[in-house]
């Protein structure tokens, strides 16, 4: 998708990709290190993920996933990562360009990249999908029940999260794990705190987190991170505008259209071929 850059370390590599912020987040470190890649779009809502294909590659039915042979391997089976964090990393381990990999990964940071990268895994990014969940969704699938307390947990520990880091920031005065050092942390964190004024009715700074509003500002400029936002941009519009929309009388219809999303069990819908 990107213009190469000399170095890239991959023959060929795939990105299983749907505009969400999971997917922001690789895209995000693509364009930042201006590797190529070939998109394979999902559409979620269709069940592509439910694939014997995707399946293969991630087990869990989840992107982004990556497939790709490095040089000289072009003959060998392709390799797979599935799980966000875990392709942010083997990219840097065993794809990008060297330089880039070095910025974006640096020896001498390496347990601090990974324990806030382990944060926004196990923490912001769960929280927040939630409340997005109960924000959007929950609404549409059961239209007559109260989400309230369910919403408000959520946010709260959303706003919880969002001190923490306000008050790493502050304490490095620059990004999220040095104060000269832009790494994989930075790129992971901010696609969950893009949303949000949209969730919480109110800017970071006005809501008392100077020191993310700053870097977020920060973040939003930069260009790769506003090329890996615009892959498939008028898709992750179009979601967000079925997002906005009013449930209809009765949840069925609603139940039915988002069982790919939110109503598995061990039994996936079946779907097209990739």
């Amino acid at each position: 998708m990107t213009a190469p850059m000399d170095g890239s370390k991959a023959a060929s590599l795939e990105l299983f990709y749907s505009p969400t912020p999971n997917g922001w987040k690789v895209t995000i470190l693509l364009e930042e290190a201006r590797c190529p890649y070939t998109l394979v779009p999902l559409d979620l809502a269709a069940g592509d993920q439910f694939t014997d294909e995707f399946q293969s590659i991630s087990p869990n039915g989840r992107m982004p996933a990556v497939r790709y042979r490095l040089k000289g391997e072009e003959g060998a089976a392709a390799r797979t990562v599935f799980e966000s964090g875990a392709v942010m990393v083997a990219l840097c381990e065993h794809v990008l360009p060297e330089e880039a990999a070095l910025r974006f990964y640096p020896p001498r940071l390496r347990t601090q990249v990974l324990e806030w990268l382990f944060w926004q895994n196990a923490n912001l990014g769960p929280n927040a999908g939630q409340v997005s969940h109960f924000t959007y969704y929950a609404p549409k699938i059961d239209p007559d029940g109260d989400h309230t307390y369910a919403l408000s947990r959520y946010k709260k520990e959303y706003r919880r999260l969002i001190a923490v880091l306000n008050r790493q920031l502050g304490s490095t005065g620059g990004w999220v794990v040095a104060r000269e050092d832009y790494t994989l942390a930075d790129m992971a964190i901010w696609p969950w705190v893009k949303p949000w004024q949209r969730w919480m009715g109110k800017s970071l700074a006005a809501s008392g987190f100077p020191h993310a509003q700053r870097w977020y500002e920060a973040v939003k400029q930069r260009p790769g991170v506003q090329r890996g936002v615009a892959v498939l941009k008028a898709e992750a519009r179009a979601q967000q505008r079925f997002r906005d929309m009013k449930p209809p009388a009765g949840g069925a219809g609603m139940k039915n259209v988002l069982k790919p999303l939110f109503g598995q069990d061990d039994v996936p819908v079946p779907s097209a071929k990739l």
